[in-house]
């Protein structure tokens, strides 16, 4: 089997030749390199010198021998978008009191550490960019594309992924994620209340774009995921009602699964931290059959959430944590009390929860992959077993 049969495999519940260690976007557990400081870390406590999978400014150098050492893998995504001539928000950057300082048209402010591409800490968002209805006039303005690629050069694009042997991802964009990243949480709930018919009109230029510039690309090429980051939940479950989720958010989900089914795509996925027990009964409802990354300690049980939801594609809900330096203990109890269960169940595949975090070393990641390659049956990877 080839990556992409695999993937489509374990999505449907099949049986395959041997469980991959795969990495989504957004979270990609163990899979997908690490943030520069901590690669050089791994480095520097035993890992070789060339093995890639660096993120260097938002972009991975070399992920492919990240995945031939590790036996990992991971999915492909599109190298183009069809929308044209998009006016844009312009931004400056200073820094200021040791803190890199950015500054939008659109007046939404960020305070952050310096580096912090490489570093990465959650910016301190000081104003988001749509406050009322004249700063969303003057964002919709600015980022609504004028044109579109030609029918003829989307097709000649395309073609370069029809005989793909790994699984192609589409982003359909999230409506609560495009909400809150444009309005931030307490904006996007007092909005909700205040201003239910700005949400409405926010909410209908997403779900118009995407139809016009996305969902194309999911007809034509048919991917084998298309996913929705929405980090929707925190630590006690959803970050708005059910009632609000159904009538701001379900339209853009109506839309995107029937276009989803329509094209056979195998996994309708959504990216949210938190506990996501509330939500994957919504998820269910609305036609997203697979979740990640399943965060273990904001309490999600994965065992709970199958017994209600069988057919639920399920990623991750490793604790990230185990091979952090002085964890190793840790390590095979937390594979073996969980992976080998829900990998009989089917529909699994299994990870660390986030990304590898600095105290990250290269033994204790040796360690965790020799373990969990065993139970997958995984006989990939070029890692020094322990």
């Amino acid at each position: 089997m080839n990556d992409r049969e695999r993937f489509v495999a374990v999505c449907l519940g099949e049986k395959t030749d041997y469980i991959p260690i795969f990495g989504f976007p957004g979270a990609p557990g163990m899979s997908g390199g690490a943030l520069k400081w901590t690669h050089r870390r791994l480095i520097e406590t035993g890992m070789p010198a060339w093995v890639g999978g660096s993120w260097e400014d938002w972009v991975c150098q070399d992920v492919e021998s990240w995945h031939r050492y590790w036996g990992a893998t991971g999915p492909i995504h599109l190298d183009f978008d069809i929308a044209r001539d998009v006016p844009g928000i312009k931004s400056t950057q200073r820094i200021e009191g040791g803190y890199e300082i950015l500054e939008f048209e659109s007046g939404a402010i960020e305070r952050q550490v310096i580096d912090n591409a490489n570093i990465y800490s959650m910016p301190e968002y000081v104003r988001y960019s749509v406050r009322d209805r004249a700063s969303w006039n003057f964002w919709r303005d600015r980022m609504t594309p004028d044109g579109i690629m030609p029918a003829a050069e989307m097709e000649e694009n395309c073609r370069r992924f029809d005989n793909r042997t790994k699984p192609l991802f589409i982003a359909a964009r999230g409506a609560y994620g495009f909400l809150r990243s444009l309005m931030g949480p307490e904006g996007v709930s007092l909005a909700f209340f205040d201003d239910p018919e700005l949400v409405h009109d926010m909410r209908q230029w997403l779900t118009d774009y995407v139809r016009a510039y996305i969902l194309p690309l999911v007809e034509r090429l048919k991917p084998e995921a298309v996913y929705m980051g929405e980090d929707l939940c925190y630590n006690h479950g959803m970050l708005l009602s059910p009632r609000q989720f159904d009538e701001f958010c379900s339209p853009h989900y109506r839309m995107v699964r029937d276009c989803a089914r329509s094209a056979g795509v195998a996994a309708v996925a959504v990216d949210s931290d938190g506990d996501i027990t509330e939500f994957g009964r919504l998820a269910a409802r609305h036609g997203v059959n697979c979740l990640y990354p399943c965060e273990v300690k904001a309490g999600t049980d994965l065992f709970a959430l199958r017994r209600n939801h069988p057919d639920l594609i399920c990623v991750g809900w490793l604790e990230k944590e185990i091979i952090n330096e002085g964890n190793e203990d840790r390590i095979e109890p937390e594979i073996m009390s969980k992976v080998p269960p829900l990998l009989e169940q089917g529909r699994y595949f299994p990870n660390g929860d986030h990304g590898i975090q600095p105290l990250a070393t290269f033994p204790n990641l040796c360690k965790f992959m020799t373990v969990l390659h065993e139970v997958c049956g995984n006989p990939e990877g070029e890692f020094p077993r322990v």
